[in-house]
């Protein structure tokens, strides 16, 4: 690719029109966003071609999920009428068992996630046996089997297929102002830019994207899980004021060389070169300077939060599932209790194979410690 990014955008966007057969994006909000992206890509990444190609890819088809989006809004107008109710957040540090809650909380019937292909593509969920005839799902599914066919080693470390639930990031990722960004580029820029953005529009934006793909489903709870809500935690609640939001904990000694390894075997794809050490610094920073807001805006909405550490979750996965449910005030389904432990077992030996070590990243457990002191006094870790 011999052009800037920057100098891509009017491409980008007409290639998103192109393939979409549709012209109106949304808001325009978005744009700065994107810009401020394109700028810190072209100063201070070290792309190679794959990493250049992928972070096209990943922009085009943020803009494509705009454009289904507000087509779905001209086509189904009644679904901005409906009510997101009481939805369920889980954050927490990646790699403290987010996900296996998430996708346990979704057995139960009467929860929905944000699937994959949807977060990619929104559109109103279509009954599950029609996925296999929708060209959206098809696409995701085809992309992320590529994907996994280049980097095999991420599939081991963290599982992404079109069909399961996933992060409210494929969603908040296109308004261009979310944390995958800078995980998979070198845009230290970008990255203190994100620390200070009004995430207004952004929720908005999620909100209306909750609206239109759980339209069919409207009677069911949201349940939603990403870490990156951590850096926008206050913007959250101002859009979702009766929102639940169950924060996992787990020792940051144990977290950040497994997070680095993580975003070290996407990030080398795209950029070789690389630094393991910059890299382990960067995450390092990145959590704590998060942890340490939620910590500090918690002190606002203390009851809308249930505390879960990993280690519950590993020893009576069906205990943390009552202690929600208790908190919430309802009872748990027991018809649903033997399926959710059949899951569990399977979920739990998915990643014993994913090795790691602090050293890897020129971190050590005194420097951890000392970085996350306040976190770990907070909570007792």
């Amino acid at each position: 690719m011999n052009q800037s990014f920057l100098s891509l955008f009017n491409q980008l966007h007409s290639d998103a029109t192109e393939q979409t057969g549709h012209y109106d994006f949304g808001s325009t909000e978005y744009i700065s966003s994107l810009e401020i992206l394109l700028d810190a890509y072209d100063r201070t990444s070290q792309f190679n071609e794959i990493g250049q190609q992928i972070a096209y890819g990943t922009i085009l088809n943020c803009l494509k999920g705009r454009l289904y989006l507000q087509a779905s809004i001209k086509n189904f107008p009644e679904c901005i009428q409906y009510k997101i109710a009481k939805p369920i957040f889980i954050i927490g540090l990646p790699r403290s068992g987010t996900t296996f809650l998430h996708r346990l909380l979704c057995y139960h019937p009467e929860n929905q996630g944000i699937e994959n292909w949807l977060g990619t593509f929104p559109e109103p969920r279509p009954e599950r046996q029609k996925w296999n005839n929708n060209p959206r799902y098809l696409e995701v599914e085809s992309a992320l089997t590529s994907y996994h066919e280049m980097n095999p080693e991420i599939k081991n470390i963290h599982e992404m297929a079109a069909d399961k639930v996933d992060e409210c990031r494929l969603i908040l990722m296109h308004c261009f102002e979310n944390v995958t960004f800078q995980s998979n580029a070198t845009i230290p820029d970008y990255q203190d830019w994100l620390y200070s953005v009004n995430f207004s529009s952004t929720y908005e934006y999620f909100y209306r994207s909750l609206q239109i793909i759980g339209f069919n489903d409207r009677e069911k709870r949201w349940v939603l899980k990403d870490p990156s809500h951590m850096w926008s935690i206050d913007y959250l609640f101002k859009q979702f004021p009766d929102a639940t939001v169950i924060q996992i904990h787990r020792d940051p000694v144990e977290v950040i060389p497994s997070v680095c390894s993580l975003v070290m075997s996407a990030k080398s794809m795209s950029e070789p070169l690389t630094s393991p050490n910059e890299l382990g610094v960067q995450q390092l920073e990145q959590w704590a300077h998060v942890l340490d807001k939620t910590i500090e805006f918690r002190k606002q909405y203390s009851s809308n939060f249930i505390d879960i550490f990993y280690n519950e979750i590993l020893d009576d996965s069906i205990g943390v599932l009552k202690k929600i449910y208790s908190h919430l005030g309802e009872g748990i389904n027991h018809s649903v209790i033997d399926e959710i432990k059949n899951q569990s077992k399977v979920q739990l030996n998915k990643n014993s194979n994913h090795k790691y070590s602090l050293g890897e990243y020129g971190l050590k457990n005194t420097s951890v410690n000392e970085r996350f002191s306040e976190y770990k006094k907070h909570y007792d870790i």
